[in-house]
């Protein structure tokens, strides 16, 4: 007895179950030490479940022997329930010194004093096991549903599914397990994000209220200005599962709970950058009409206030193949489509634009209409969005000039120059002049780089015919790296709007920030090439961090901290990510060699055998029965066949430098800064450009004004600008 007096710090963890007093609780968990009377474990419980008043509760101890009936015995307000609970008979799959054990044949009930069925130490004769006695008290998963499934009396995959379905079909669409949120897409509007969904998820504990993304949010707003830490919300799932609309329901959240200073005009640039993003990154795929074909993680900063100043915007592993090659029922990018239905007539005549059906990058699939969207709306709302964000119309036009390209770009045709002669000339000349009139570049040293190359060989140069196949392989590279290039630059403005307003007042900004992850799901089509193994191989990196943080270091914590639980047995993906990306017998690092290499392999069975050499043996390898240039990776998700044909050609896609040199001798200067070696400094000296510019008009209206003794001249606004050698005057 004496150790129970002594003063042991040791906290214990005490499983409470309430039974009918709270019915939607299988068990309230609450710390305690040897110390902790049952009065205070009592009023713990009670508060943890929002009940009223302690002193209508007590606390039962309850017991069910082999072959006896259930006993309950009142604990008195005076008791331990600690040491009550170590006088239990431990458990057989405990260590003997293990002190935070939980028996299967001893529990904690709460009970309320107005009940009849329950005296201080009574034996229940009609009850002849504790599973028969706790069914009595215990919800049922047919009778109820679980906002939160780790409640589920029986956690296992049918149950987990099945209380998902039966919420789904009564019109809920969310539910947590634990803090990860599940959502369902409905494919239908539900109406849970007004205003008045916003103020209700402010400032309220995750599972206080029914499920809902704007708890979350508001959990990840909060653990940051309380722990003053950076948080991050990680969104996955397959394509079509509703991640591009959860993010934008995130960020309105996020940008909603700060009510300060540029909190509105922040929300509105990052409610702008949405669909400019979307309409040059999402496309339909045979799955999702709306899929985003490139990943982005988008950074809300806080000051210490919690007053919003800033975002930022990174975008990775744009799908670039999507510019040239389009499978059946799929389309291309839908800014393409956008600016063939909205553009003015005055707008097709100047971009040479005709109908989705005369381009190449765009009719191979057959398929050119999204149902129920009205694409030249689409077209006025993108434009209206590229100016919120901050693009002026010169710089939409500049654009559209680069969008007119790449489609003409792709109706390039090559023939070969005679029979005996490999070498290719332009079929189509005409179409290079219009090519090369939008972009500004001279028509002869573009028609040359798409027919020849360069090659230096001890110190001499040689021009080299490029053959059929290769002269496509080069315009489409050409394409892809010029859409890529754009894209970037957009998601670069982008940035710069998001900034410039809020960060570049001030160099000394204190505070954290919260991350929003918006990345691919695991894709598996038909046919699965390089794109969807890049896409599968992110996903497993996801799953990785997933088991990481939610298996191995939590169940680490528990066993630090010396809590009963059974050990969780879980996927471990870390083969699999060694297969992919493991140095140096990788699957990504044998691509990289074997790309190095100028051998043929058109149909890619050299790389599949080069695969199959190195790892024959490895459990998530495999190949298909029938020999054909594929194999066969196992996910966590499945197993995917994955068609090698195309990966030497989509890994190395990088633009020759023959055309790298025509487009940076463009009289454009918009298509320079996209082909610029480094795009922020080619923004950055745009910047510093800007400001002499801005700077020469200041001192060239200061003149204007002396001039005139001091007077402002009227409609200043609609003057005409006009250069002298002191700069820059209005007159």
């Amino acid at each position: 007895m004496d150790r129970y007096n002594s003063l042991d710090g040791t906290m214990y963890l005490l499983r409470i179950y309430p039974g009918s007093c709270a019915l939607d609780t299988i068990f309230s968990a609450v710390e305690a030490t040897k110390n902790t009377r049952t009065s205070e474990v009592i009023e713990k419980v009670v508060k943890k479940l929002n009940l009223d008043n302690v002193k209508d509760y007590y606390l039962s101890e309850v017991c069910q022997e082999a072959g006896q009936n259930c006993i309950e015995r009142r604990l008195e307000d005076n008791e331990y329930p600690v040491r009550v609970q170590l006088l239990w008979p431990k458990s057989p799959e405990l260590s003997p010194g293990d002190p935070s054990y939980v028996p299967t044949k001893y529990h904690f009930f709460l009970r309320s004093v107005h009940q009849e069925n329950a005296n201080q130490t009574s034996a229940f004769n009609n009850i002849t096991s504790l599973g028969t006695f706790m069914n009595d008290f215990l919800p049922k998963l047919g009778q109820r549903e679980y906002d939160d499934l780790c409640n589920l009396p029986d956690l296992s995959e049918e149950t987990l599914m099945s209380s998902i379905i039966s919420r789904f079909k009564n019109g809920k669409i969310y539910t947590y397990v634990g803090s990860i949120l599940i959502s369902v897409n409905p494919f239908k509007f539900f109406p849970i994000y007004n205003p008045k969904y916003v103020n209700l998820y402010q400032n309220r504990r995750l599972g206080e209220l029914p499920p809902h993304i704007f708890a979350v949010a508001d959990a990840a707003f909060h653990t940051m200005l309380n722990k003053k830490t950076n948080q991050c919300v990680v969104i996955s799932g397959e394509s079509g599962s509703g991640k591009t609309e959860a993010t934008n329901l995130l960020l309105h959240h996020l940008t909603a709970l700060s009510q300060k200073g540029h909190a509105n005009g922040l929300e509105q640039t990052i409610l702008g950058a949405g669909p400019v993003l979307e309409a040059f990154g999402n496309a339909m795929t045979v799955v999702n009409n709306n899929s985003s074909r490139f990943g982005k993680f988008i950074q809300v900063n806080y000051r210490e206030n919690g007053t919003a100043h800033g975002a930022i915007v990174e975008n990775y592993l744009l799908e670039k193949s999507r510019i040239v090659h389009l499978n059946a029922n799929e389309r291309n990018y839908h800014v393409f489509y956008y600016l063939l239905a909205g553009a003015s007539n005055a707008e097709k005549e100047a971009l040479w634009l005709g109908k989705p059906e005369d381009y190449h990058y765009l009719n191979q699939s057959k398929t050119y209409k999204l149902e129920g969207v009205d694409e030249e709306y689409e077209f006025s709302r993108l434009k209206q969005s590229m100016e919120m964000v901050g693009f002026s119309r010169e710089t939409m036009r500049r654009i559209f000039l680069v969008l007119s390209a790449l489609l003409h770009l792709g109706n390039v045709e090559f023939r070969r120059k005679s029979e005996k002669d490999e070498g290719v000339t332009v079929k189509n000349v005409g179409l290079v002049k219009v090519i090369s009139d939008l972009l500004k570049v001279k028509q002869e040293t573009l028609l040359a780089a798409l027919t020849t190359r360069k090659s230096v060989a001890r110190g001499d140069t040689f021009v080299v015919q490029y053959k059929p196949n290769e002269a496509i392989h080069n315009r489409d590279a050409l394409a892809k790296c010029l859409y890529s290039a754009l894209f970037d630059w957009i998601v670069l403005q982008v940035n710069h709007a998001l900034m410039s307003k809020y960060e570049m007042k001030s160099d000394n900004i204190h505070g954290n920030s919260i991350g929003v992850l918006d990345i691919f799901g695991f894709e598996d089509f038909g046919q699965n090439s390089f794109e969807q193994f890049c896409i599968n191989f992110a996903n497993e990196h996801l799953q990785y961090y997933f088991n990481q943080h939610v298996f191995k270091l939590e169940q680490e914590e528990y066993e630090k901290e010396g809590i009963q639980w059974d050990h969780i047995d879980f996927v471990d993906n870390t083969s699999c990510l060694n297969l992919l990306s493991k140095r140096p017998t990788g699957l990504f690092h044998l691509l990289d060699d074997d790309c190095n290499f100028p051998q043929a392999d058109h149909d890619g069975q050299n790389l599949v055998a080069k695969f199959d050499r190195c790892h024959h043996n490895h459990d998530c390898f495999e190949l298909p029965q029938v020999k054909e240039a594929s194999f066969i990776i196992v996910h966590y998700a499945g197993k995917i066949k994955y068609q090698a044909r195309e990966f030497r050609d989509k890994n190395n896609d990088m633009m020759r430098p023959d055309i790298v040199v025509v487009l940076k001798n463009s009289n454009m200067a918009f298509v320079r800064e996209l082909i610029g070696a480094d795009p922020v400094a080619v923004f950055r000296w745009g910047i510093v450009r800007a400001f002499f510019r801005s700077f020469q008009a200041f001192i060239g209206a200061g003149k204007e004004y002396r001039k005139r003794g001091g007077k402002v001249r009227p409609q200043w606004s609609t003057q005409k600008r006009l250069v002298t050698k002191e700069g820059v005057v209005f007159g």
